[in-house]
């Protein structure tokens, strides 16, 4: 397998998993406002980030893609340390 190749096997992973986070995500805001807020908006952006990534993976520029899946990653994962998210990561492998 091509290093090409991997990367894309990778990417097709770690893409469909934060889908599935993004399904089944509990959300827990807290009480504060603009904490509420920053959460709301900081989530947003990680959705926009998996949109990026979805992209770029479309046009075969998996670095990029590779970058923005991170970010999307990093910034539920922050807000799920907190305790504001609930999910699990789940993942699939592709079948046939």
């Amino acid at each position: 397998m091509t290093l090409e190749e991997e990367a894309r096997k990778r990417l097709e992973r770690y893409i469909r998993a934060t889908e599935g986070v993004f399904r089944t995500m509990e959300i827990s805001p807290p009480d504060d406002p603009s904490l509420r807020k920053l959460m709301e908006e900081s989530v947003e952006l990680s959705r926009i980030y998996l949109e990026d990534s979805k992209h770029y993976f479309g046009k075969g520029d998996y670095i990029t893609a590779l970058v923005c899946i991170a970010y999307s990653e990093g910034i539920i994962d922050a807000f799920r340390n907190i305790g504001w998210l609930k999910y699990d990561w789940t993942f699939y492998e592709k079948q046939g």
